[in-house]
């Protein structure tokens, strides 16, 4: 058998283009995978933004007497609800 003969040729092309077509399915599900990873995450941190929004209403009451020592001073800048 020599060297250059149309079977091996054949059959190192196969076995080069099997791994080629293994590589490109693994780099496409490595990538949908990182797609559907992020859309979760920032799904999550969504919905963990909104609750966290949610239970930062202020507790002082915005009209009236408050605890506050300093008596009838408007309310500061970080009792008001950022949004």
């Amino acid at each position: 058998m020599s060297l250059f003969s149309s079977e091996s040729w054949w059959g190192t092309a196969t076995a080069s283009v099997l791994g080629i077509l293994m590589v490109v399915a693994l780099v496409f599900a490595l990538v949908r995978y990182l797609e559907w990873s992020s859309n979760t995450n920032l799904t999550e941190f969504i919905s963990r933004t909104e609750v966290a929004a949610a239970a930062s209403t202020p507790i002082l009451p915005l009209h009236g007497r408050s605890a506050c020592e300093h008596g009838k001073k408007s309310p500061s800048v970080l009792s008001v609800p950022l949004e």
